[in-house]
């Protein structure tokens, strides 16, 4: 790139091309806060500066190099505009001869480009142009009242700089005092006002709809009438980001209408991507479907999701993504207004009926239990981890992996709102999908927000466990791998595999010349689970496996898995109340091998520690201890523990 500028020869397509994507990417790291994200940007205009202080920038490349910020949704820094130096201050700019705007405008856009792809195309012309030369431009363009130019200045509304925002009002503000507004656009005008965060862009905007008003406007297009056939929506990814697909259709015309939800964005996303038949709609939405899961969703989910969305980016002072004035006319919801944020509690959107008020507490905790499975049944759980720039500066501040552990606990404890609105969000799209699989993401929701410690809710040691695993890869200098959302790569789009379940026999034949047993490894997970006090894998895989070898390629990663798959098993009993129900069917040497794996268990202090236990659960832990080698407490045993069982569970539980 550096020899290609200082030769001012103009910059290859696909040079630019790379150079916008590595932008887009370093932008959503920054959304995401992502550690040194600013820093790399600061490197990046540093470097633009300098270049641009010693010239070495021609018009060309300047262009090519404003477009490639735009198309990363960046606005270009001021070094790299055209003369920049020289636009004077508004006064100045004001009483610029200004080209024939409707001349300009038939050379950049043709004909049969209309809405937010036209937007678009003149958004790119206008990025190397000065801002308050830009700005002017757009104010003159939509005063000038040409039909076209006033369609394109709608989208100028929602424009993510302000300027432009600001610029685009007061030019409607013009048209309407020279009387050039219709009865079509004054009805987008009040549509639009409810989607502009600064209050300064809606005060002029106002005094236009007021003037406009006031003339009692006709004529103007009214509103294009689409049919809606499927609609799908992805569970929220670790950032935040869900993907909203709509196949749609107005007479001949197939498109299909995609949405970006973001938390703290709002509607990141929307445009169309046109279709040139039924057909090809429908393949391009399997194949969109085919790679990432995506659950069918009712127009009533749809329309709430969005006022959410809403009014989430009106409070960041983010408006929606210009091309939702597009896509809201395609999905019917052309006068969709933010909802209340008052009103907007985890409880109303994952559980608005109420069902889960009305379960006690103990089958609350079961749904919570049940929380474990997700990392099988949902794919896009793998990106559920966190990697931001605070996180990853307390990460190289410890020494040990149990401090890092700790480290990255409090830091997702100081995230419970975001996590609640995860789930709750999740709860809501999975409510249609049938069955109660949507009831455990509520009760997580709600377990979240009402101050249920993180550890005792079990997704998140699948979090804890991510997010190190992330922390471990970023040291090395390896991404994360996890699930992205429609175009936003914030996440790999390779998942993992879902563990296979575990087949009749399968973990005694892998267990066979070691010192384990199926039933040792179900004692030892048991103890865990009902611990006084919760272990992460990291604290209790290693006195368990350590030092055993496992004779045969990938045997280790098979017999991690199916220990995950019966830890969730057994902590699935546990929420039932069903604990030590089984203990009674099993076989002697069973109960023996059962017995030295709890006991083994017991022996790790950070979940056994002596002054959370009472003198009965001290004797009870000592005849287990006890128990392998004496038949006559064997006896004893099995029907004592039952009971005793299920009460540290219910401690567990409730702690």
């Amino acid at each position: 790139m550096l020899t290609l500028m200082d030769d001012e020869r103009e910059l290859p397509d696909d040079l630019l091309a790379l150079f916008s994507a590595v932008l887009a990417a370093m932008r959503m790291n920054r959304e995401n806060r992502e550690k040194d994200a600013q820093g790399i940007f600061s490197l990046v205009d540093g470097w633009l500066d300098t270049k641009a202080a010693s010239h070495s920038f021609d018009n060309r490349q300047k262009m090519g190099l404003c477009r490639a910020f735009i198309d990363a949704g960046l606005e270009p820094p001021d070094g790299i505009r055209f003369s920049s130096d020289v636009a004077g201050d508004d006064a100045d700019i004001a009483t610029m001869d200004m080209p024939d705007i409707a001349d300009l405008m038939r050379d950049l856009i043709p004909d049969n480009v209309t809405g937010y792809p036209a937007y678009m195309v003149l958004r790119e012309a206008l990025g190397a142009m000065p801002r308050p030369a830009a700005a002017h431009f757009v104010n003159e363009m939509i005063a000038q009242g040409i039909s076209k130019l006033v369609s394109v200045g709608r989208y100028f509304l929602l424009d993510p700089v302000g300027g432009m925002r600001t610029a685009a009002a007061q030019g409607f503000a013009d048209l309407a005092q020279a009387g050039g507004v219709d009865a079509g656009v004054l009805s987008d005008l009040i549509q639009l006002r409810k989607w502009i965060p600064d209050p300064e862009t809606k005060t002029i905007l106002d005094r236009g709809i007021k003037e406009a008003l006031r003339r009692e406007p006709s004529g103007g297009s009214a509103p294009r009438s689409w049919t809606l056939h499927r609609l799908v929506s992805s569970l929220p990814d670790g950032t935040g980001s869900q993907s909203i697909l709509a196949s749609v259709s107005c007479g001949s015309k197939k498109c299909i209408a995609a949405l970006l939800l973001k938390t703290g964005h709002g509607i990141k996303d929307a445009y169309a991507i046109p279709c040139s038949s039924a057909s090809d709609q429908r393949r391009t939405l399997a194949e969109i479907e085919g790679s990432m899961p995506m659950h069918v969703v009712p127009v009533n989910y749809l329309s709430e999701a969005l006022a959410a969305a809403l009014a989430e980016g009106l409070a960041a002072d983010v408006p929606p993504a210009p091309g939702f004035l597009d896509v809201a006319e395609m999905l019917g919801l052309r006068d969709i207004s933010p909802s209340d944020i008052a009103s907007a509690t985890a409880a109303n959107i994952a559980d608005p009926d109420p069902q889960l008020a009305d379960l006690s507490p103990a089958k609350r905790g079961k749904l919570i239990g049940r929380s474990i499975s997700w990392v099988r049944d949902h794919e896009i759980s793998s990106s559920w981890f966190v990697s931001d720039a605070e996180l990853s500066s307390a990460l190289e501040e410890v020494r040990t992996e149990r401090q890092a552990t700790q480290v990255v606990w409090a830091h997702l404890e100081s995230q419970r709102g975001f996590w609640s609105s995860l789930f709750s969000r999740s709860a809501a799209i999975l409510r249609h999908d049938g069955g109660d699989a949507w009831l455990v993401f509520a009760a997580v929701a709600h377990a979240l927000d009402t101050g249920r410690a993180l550890k005792k809710i079990p997704i998140f040691e699948m979090i804890v466990a991510l997010t190190l695993d992330v922390a471990e890869q970023d040291s090395q200098g390896l991404g994360p791998e996890g699930v992205s959302s429609l175009d936003d790569p914030e996440t790999d789009d390779d998942v993992g595999p879902d563990i296979a379940p575990e087949s009749k026999g399968e973990l005694e034949r892998l267990l066979r010349k070691t010192p384990l047993s199926p039933d040792l490894i179900d004692g030892y997970l048991t103890a865990v689970i009902v611990a006084p006090r919760f272990v992460t894998p990291t604290e209790w895989l290693p006195p368990l496996l350590g030092g055993i070898e496992f004779p045969g390629d990938n045997k280790v990663q098979r017999v991690l898995d199916i220990i995950m798959l019966r830890y969730g098993d057994i902590q699935i009993v546990v929420f039932d109340g069903d604990i030590g129900s089984g203990l009674r069917k099993r076989a002697a040497h069973q109960f023996k091998d059962w017995l030295a794996g709890f006991a083994l268990a017991s022996t790790i202090a950070a979940a056994w520690p002596k002054r959370a236990l009472s003198k009965d659960d001290q004797k009870i832990l000592k005849l287990i201890k006890e128990g392998r080698a004496d038949d006559h407490i064997q006896n004893t045993l099995k029907p004592l523990l039952p009971g005793w069982l299920a009460a540290m569970a219910a401690r567990a539980v409730d702690g």
